[in-house]
């Protein structure tokens, strides 16, 4: 099972912690800008409740935006892992009826600590409200979001909310990460092919002079920081896949995101490297050689995110 990502809604999501904050992370930020700005709806919604937990909103009773509008109303103090253009942003979202107040749909991580958050994908090309809305958020920030009726037609609808009105949220943003692995680089193995890297972090394979080893393998090539990928987790990442003849199959750098199911899911769509991503760390980059059949790959993948 490998499928394209594409953008999220809060209702069906698409489907990242710590680094330690340096001077080039912090400058970054600073260089960050925001694709939404504050507003006086956005400004004045009432949250109650702390980042993490299932908030409550008090909307003033005007309701009338003519654009959309978002408010960190709870700011993270260390601003050095920031949703910046071209990442990928973990985040627990709230949406709820603004001339009401009722909750709409919450995300699993607000009910329950221990799961996964879901993702928004940051990047100029596939811009939309959501994603706008944590532009140059921190990790550990609180947004207040009023969308305008034009900007939540479409997640309205999914909703259940009225057509034609504007929906009020609360994002919680629990994670933010490259869209490329980053981390301490390990050595391969011997008879492994070696991986390159441009400054985008996309991958290259310099392929051995030899015949590729028998059955399959995997390495850690960048370590990651994240947690250890489970059996049962789909895996958000990128991929590149080239045969042993130099021939690239498949290449998400190119494509967009992709996303694998469980191990359970894959090894029933014929997946066969999907089971070599489990335990490894999230923001790792794993190369897999497999040689089964006769038919011998290396396949790179840059583990990004789990849900």
């Amino acid at each position: 099972m490998l499928r394209r990502l594409v953008p999220a809604t809060a209702a069906s999501a698409l489907l990242i912690a710590g680094l330690t904050g340096c001077s080039a992370q912090q400058a970054a930020s600073a260089d960050c800008t925001a694709g939404m700005a504050p507003g006086a709806l956005s400004n004045s919604v009432v949250v109650l409740g702390e980042a993490g937990t299932t908030p409550q909103v008090q909307v003033p009773a005007d309701t009338d935006i003519v654009s959309s509008q978002r408010t960190i109303v709870s700011e993270a103090q260390d601003r050095s892992q920031v949703a910046e253009e071209r990442s990928l942003v973990g985040v627990n979202m709230a949406f709820f009826e603004p001339k009401s107040g009722k909750p709409l749909y919450e995300s699993p991580g607000l009910v329950d600590a221990s799961a996964a958050p879901e993702y928004l994908l940051v990047a100029e090309e596939m811009a939309n409200p959501l994603s706008e809305a944590v532009r140059c958020a921190a990790v550990g920030d609180r947004i207040v979001l009023a969308l305008s009726p034009t900007d939540s037609a479409q997640l309205a609808m999914q909703l259940g909310a009225t057509p034609g009105d504007a929906l009020v949220g609360v994002i919680d943003v629990v994670s933010a990460r490259a869209l490329a692995a980053q981390g301490p680089v390990r050595g391969l193995p011997n008879g492994y092919p070696a991986v390159v890297t441009d400054e985008s972090g996309q991958p290259g394979v310099v392929l051995p002079p030899r015949a590729a080893p028998k059955g399959t393998s995997s390495a850690v090539r960048i370590e990651g920081d994240g947690e250890e990928v489970r059996a049962d987790q789909n895996v958000i990442g990128q991929v590149l896949s080239v045969g042993w003849d130099g021939t690239v199959q498949q290449n998400s750098w190119t494509q967009g995101l992709m996303s694998f199911g469980t191990e359970e899911q894959v090894a029933q769509s014929g997946n066969t490297f999907r089971a070599q991503l489990t335990g490894k760390p999230v923001g790792s980059q794993v190369v897999i050689v497999e040689n089964e059949g006769g038919s011998a790959r290396v396949v790179v993948v840059d583990i990004l995110g789990v849900n």
